[in-house]
């Protein structure tokens, strides 16, 4: 028998310096490939959920994701890049292997619209405005929550204290009582009015004690239903109520 010298520690050490240099190679070109190569860049970006919001405007805002590659896109990177855009509540982003992107929008609900025309100025939830809505994108009758008041272009054009405050109240009203409203207006955050129709008005005031005002208004409207020469409902002190 004929022993054969075996690998020095030199060799062994080369050996497995080598073995770790191939290994390294190999994740690096793999994280090129992942993070860094076209393989895997957005080719196509399809925008969701937007019916008041100009889909053109989201799509050139989302625009600089498209050549990145997918998996360096978070959830969050649409809503960064449409963050204060108008009517825009919250966008995410959502990956669709190999490369495409969705991102879909969450708009903030109208509230009031301005009225004529086959497009419109639309008072949202938090008070803002957005312009030149097609009215056929507006909520009509048949939909939860009815057709949308209207608002006249003093309010539309108040300060953001003013609209804040109207629609803040549009939107506590109940059923009962936004079912009769047809229009919305306000000299001031304290001087929210509601439009009934048929000449009468629902004076709500500022926008605080929503359900105590809402509960009141519904009782005296009810009791009203066929009652004559009452052009003024008075809620602004839900303790003390005034019909004019």
């Amino acid at each position: 028998m004929v022993a054969f010298p075996g690998r020095s520690a030199r060799e062994r050490r080369r050996r497995r310096a080598g073995m770790l240099a191939a290994v390294f190679a190999a994740l690096a070109l793999a994280a090129w490939a992942v993070f860094a190569s076209p393989l895997l860049a957005v080719d196509r970006i399809d925008v969701t959920g937007t019916r008041l919001v100009d889909r053109a405007a989201v799509e050139e805002r989302v625009a600089p994701l498209r050549g990145v590659p997918l998996p360096r896109i978070g959830s969050s990177s649409a809503g960064d890049l449409l963050s204060g855009m108008p009517g825009v509540a919250s966008a995410r982003t959502v990956a669709v292997p190999p490369t495409a992107l969705e991102v879909r929008i969450e708009e903030l609900a109208p509230v009031a619209r301005s009225a004529g025309g086959d497009r419109a100025q639309v008072l949202l939830e938090d008070g803002s405005v957005l312009g030149s809505v097609p009215v056929s994108a507006l909520p009509g009758e048949g939909e939860e929550g009815g057709a949308l008041p209207s608002a006249p272009e003093a309010l539309l054009t108040a300060g953001p204290d003013v609209r804040a405050s109207a629609a803040t109240v549009l939107r506590a009203l109940p059923d009962g009582v936004r079912d009769r409203v047809r229009g919305v207006d306000a000299g001031s955050p304290e001087q929210v009015r509601l439009d009934l129709g048929g000449g009468r008005t629902l004076v709500w005031g500022d926008a605080s004690e929503p359900e105590r005002k809402a509960a009141v208004a519904q009782a005296l409207l009810d009791g009203l239903e066929d009652a004559r020469g009452v052009r003024e409902v008075d809620v602004s002190v839900p303790d003390r109520p005034v019909t004019r």
